[in-house]
């Protein structure tokens, strides 16, 4: 069973990786103008400088604060690590949104229209992203729940009479500090999406290409937000099934009396297969790029000497 579990998911790792690295384009004007080009521009390099943080400045200030916390608080800081990441990823989107050029020249046109995040934001991932937090939130509360004294362990009581004890488990100590930097992350997330949808039009740009480039940014903003709380999910439910292994309790027996083990195989097995889902999705995300679509505007010399 062990053996074909491993075969299952290699298999769907090569097609998520082959169809996370197929061609990505969205739509956009065949001739646009100035306008569109600096914001389109402009958007390229917030989603660039945001997924440059992703990654190293949490990192470097786990390693800043180490020296001046303990363990134990380290363990906590490191499980919400990816969610702070997360958070500076939302907040370079939120910066990159306040910065977006402005209409500019004595003669600007743009069209006057209420957006709401429901026609911006693309179905699949906001659902992904929404499945990956009831799941993580979920998950936390069964595991807080489950945790021994102290909240960072798991105990249980056998018939013959031992106790067996592993951690770490992601119980109330870890959990509480996740679900703030969560709660932190999805307002961060709500706030860089509304401002995307109430951000300046594009000047001389038809309302579909500005309604394209408004998605393309969302589609940036949520495809990182999703990675970051998939790979928390990921990192709980693998820590939480790894416990379950050594300590082997009587109701994790799902499958029948001494199937705990395969339950936290499987469980482990689940983990590994979201962190790469998630990843998948973030790379598709973040290499959506706009693409010429039809011709709206007359061209003008600076967009000719673009092209």
């Amino acid at each position: 069973m062990a053996k074909g579990l491993i075969v299952c998911f290699a298999l769907a790792l090569v097609v998520g990786v082959a169809w996370a690295l197929r061609p990505v384009r969205t739509s956009g004007p065949v001739t646009p103008s100035e306008a569109w080009l600096a914001a389109e521009r402009h958007a390229r390099r917030v989603t660039a400088v945001a997924w440059c943080l992703l990654v190293p400045v949490p990192l470097l200030a786990l390693l800043l604060v180490t020296p001046y916390l303990q363990a134990l608080a380290v363990g906590a800081l490191t499980a919400a690590l990816p969610l702070l990441a997360g958070t500076a990823f939302v907040a370079v989107h939120v910066v990159g949104e306040v910065t977006w050029p402005r209409p500019a020249g004595a003669v600007r046109r743009a069209p006057l229209v209420r957006r709401r995040l429901a026609d911006l934001a693309p179905r699949a991932l906001s659902v992904l992203t929404g499945a990956w937090t009831l799941l993580l939130v979920l998950l936390l509360v069964v595991c807080g729940a489950a945790a021994g004294t102290g909240g960072r362990s798991l105990s249980y009581a056998h018939a013959d009479g031992t106790t067996s004890t592993a951690s770490p488990f992601p119980g109330w100590y870890y959990g509480r500090l996740v679900v703030g930097a969560l709660v932190v992350l999805l307002v961060g997330c709500l706030a860089a999406l509304v401002l995307v949808a109430r951000r300046a039009a594009v000047a001389d740009t038809d309302p579909v290409d500005d309604v394209a480039l408004r998605r393309t940014s969302a589609r940036r903003v949520l495809s990182g937000v999703q990675l970051v709380v998939g790979a928390t999910l990921a990192g709980c439910l693998f820590f939480a099934a790894n416990v379950v292994r050594v300590v082997e309790p009587r109701w994790a027996d799902a499958l029948g009396a001494g199937s705990a083990e395969t339950v936290a195989a499987v469980a482990a097995v689940i983990a590994i297969g979201i962190g790469v889902t998630a990843l998948v999705v973030a790379v598709r995300g973040a290499r959506a790029t706009l693409r010429p679509a039809s011709a709206h505007v007359e061209q003008t010399p600076a967009a000719q000497a673009a092209a």
